[in-house]
Formats: C-alpha cells, structure tokens, sequence
C-alpha cells in the first residue's frame, strides 16, 4: 500500500514536509486581461508569511538550538495552513489557465516554463548558499535536486530506484499540485471543462469514502487527492465569477468547509490539528472575492511584495531563515530580542527571492505580469469599495496562461 504524505516529520535525508506547492508562480485572472488581481497576490502574501513564521516559530524550535524555544508555538502553530490557502488560489486560477490553453501539451509546456525557471534559480541558490548557512538538516548533495527539477514525486523515484531526497522540505507541494496539473488537464481536454470541474469533487469524495470504510485507497495516496477539496474549492470560485451561478457559489463553500473538516492522513499526528482548523483560510479567500474592503486589506504593499515573491520565498525559506536564525541568536538570552531575531534572516532571505523572481518571472511563458519595482508594487491598483459580485464584471479578455 502506498504511504501517506508525512508533511512535516522531521526528514532523514533532506525529504522535509513531503508547503504549497507552485505557490503559484502563474499569474491571476484580472478583469482587463492584462494585469493580475492584487487581492490574490495579497492572499499569496498571507500564505507565504503564515508558513514562513510557522516554521521559524512553531516547527522548527523544537528541532534546532533557537534560544526563544517554544515561547511562540501556541501563535504560529496554524501557519502550515497556509499552504491549503495556496492550494486554493491554484484551484482558482487554473481553470482560467486551461481556458486559455489550445491543446493539453501546450498547457503542460506552459506550466512547465511557470515552475522551472524559478526553481533552477533556487536550486542554484541552495547550493551556492549551503556553504554560508548552517542548514539544520546539513549540507545539500547533488542527487537531492533531482526530485525539484523535474517535479517527479520522490516516492516515483524511489519505485525506479533512483534517489528520493529533496533539497527543501517546501518542496513536497510542488509534486502535489504537478500531479493536479496532470489530471485536471487530462480530464480537461478529453471530457471538457464541466466533466473537469464536477471531477474534482468528486474524486476527492471518492478517496475519502474508500479511506474510511476502509476500501482500497492506495490510489488516492499516490496522487495526494486528499488535497482535492481545496483545488475544488477554488476551481469552484472561479467558476462562480465566471457564471454568477449561486448553486455554484454555494457548493465552492461547501467544498472548501469540507476540505476544512478533515485531516490529510497522519495530520493528526504531526500536526497541530483540529476539526475546521483550516475554516479561516477559506472564509478569507472567499472574503476576498465578495467584498472590496477586504480586497482593499490584501492589497497592501507589503502583502503585494511577499505575494509577488511567493514562489521562490517558499522553495528557498526554510533551511535558509532557520539556519541564519541560529547563527544569528547564538549567545542571546531567552527574551524579546531572541524573538525578533528571525526578522533579519527573513529580510535577507526576502530579498534573494526577490532578485529570483526580479529574473525569472519575465521568462517564463512570456509574461505578461513580471515583477514590479518597489514603486511598482506599491501603486497596484486601488479596489472599489462595493461587493464584488461576478455578474457585472467586466470581460475576461483572453492572453496566455
């Protein structure tokens, strides 16, 4: 039987939490076509901070010499959330990228050139960095990036028996959403967009049902459907901006509630975890989409920086802001200071994510929505103050995925 996902033990051999994923290095649906959505860069923003502080505050003090220790555990202990978040916002956008695509293998080509860039940069940076950082789980070997650079899930990679180690952690999402990619496109443009939409659902009630009447379930592990909800959740979203259908709006929250509701296998264990843990995530994604002034909210300038920089910050965070962490802190007393130690490493490991997507972004699939100068960033577009139905909206007008 295939094993569940451990997202968060700690790894033997460089294998981490087996984040989220392409925290979405496509851009979003905007109304005229040509710009992305603030307000989904800001909750991009959101997911990449909730998970960083989750791991230099909750995770990683129990693991590594950080003289503050568990002081801060009980706050950031839902950060991991954050990647659930990232989930759905991938579900929202994604159908709108498949939109937009001719074929199935342009779809794919494009998704590839979206996530390689950026993580090649990483990789790159990893090893050139590793020297310089005490990294908690040791110095990075070569056959480690091969699971990164090709997305192939370690576990596949083990069944050929080639190595099945990761650089980062964080990287165990990348596989889970490649795989969503794969299927959801599969379906896509073999039985249309409606059979697409409805198999999200389904599969994942399906997974759910066979794991607890205990029914064969190995399916579901191999391809982490126990993720489905918060892809359809999202998909389900966009779709009611699409058609103002309120059926359709109505099972996006049902979805995304039910997402919330259960565990991914072993979470309990490994995870701080309750029923609904995951519940203000989505009532803030759905938030986000019905009202102005929290669209407003998400669109500050700084929620915009980290959101825009999401995608190489997730793959290169971890062992990075950790070990900078315990360098940094060594000989500090317990106290406030210790505390805001991390601050620094965050800025600087900030900034390198930065420079990755200040060089990445423009390259892949020709985008049209690089990243911006600081100016840039901080004169996004300003949301109207009104709810922000789907009817009446202006059209989407079609450009690349």
């Amino acid at each position: 039987m295939v094993q569940p996902v451990n997202r968060d033990a700690t790894p033997k051999s460089h294998s981490g939490r087996q984040g989220h994923g392409e925290i979405s290095a496509g851009a979003s649906p905007s109304r005229g076509g040509t710009e992305r959505l603030a307000y989904i860069d800001g909750l991009r923003g959101v997911a990449i901070l909730s998970v960083l502080l989750y791991h230099v505050y909750a995770r990683w003090p129990a693991l590594a010499p950080l003289p503050y220790g568990n002081r801060y555990a009980g706050l950031f202990c839902w950060g991991w959330l954050g990647v659930e978040l990232f989930f759905m916002i991938s579900g929202f956008v994604i159908f709108q990228t498949l939109d937009r695509c001719a074929s199935y293998l342009e779809f794919l080509r494009r998704r590839w050139l979206r996530l390689f860039p950026g993580m090649l940069a990483a990789t790159l940076v990893i090893f050139a960095t590793a020297p310089l950082i005490e990294r908690p789980l040791g110095p990075p070997s070569m056959s480690a990036a091969i699971a990164g650079l090709t997305f192939i899930d370690p576990r596949f990679l083990a069944q050929l028996g080639l190595p099945n180690q990761i650089l980062e952690g964080t990287f165990w999402s990348l596989f889970v959403e490649v795989k969503f990619y794969i299927l959801a496109g599969a379906v896509y443009f073999t039985m249309g967009r409606r059979w697409a939409l409805v198999a999200l659902p389904l599969t994942f009630a399906a997974f759910w049902i066979s794991h607890e009447l205990g029914l064969p379930d190995s399916w579901g592990f191999l391809f982490d459907v126990a993720y489905w909800g918060w892809f359809a959740s999202g998909a389900l979203f966009a779709e009611w901006k699409r058609s103002g259908s309120r059926p359709v709006l109505a099972a996006a929250l049902v979805a995304g509630v039910i997402a919330s509701a259960l565990p991914v296998p072993g979470a309990r264990e490994i995870l701080a975890w309750t029923p609904l843990a995951g519940l203000p995530f989505m009532l803030l994604f759905a938030s986000a989409l019905l009202f102005g002034r929290v669209q407003q909210m998400l669109s500050h300038r700084w929620l915009l920086f980290f959101g825009l920089i999401s995608y190489p910050l997730y793959l290169i965070h971890e062992q990075a802001v950790v070990g900078l962490s315990v360098r940094f802190s060594r000989g500090l007393e317990p106290g406030w200071l210790a505390g805001l130690m991390p601050l620094l490493p965050i800025a600087i490991v900030a900034a390198v994510a930065w420079c990755i997507a200040k060089k990445t972004e423009p390259t892949k699939a020709r985008s049209k929505s690089p990243i911006p100068s600081w100016g840039a960033v901080t004169a996004r577009s300003r949301p109207v103050w009104k709810f922000h139905g789907a009817k009446g909206s202006q059209p989407q007008a079609r450009r690349p995925c």
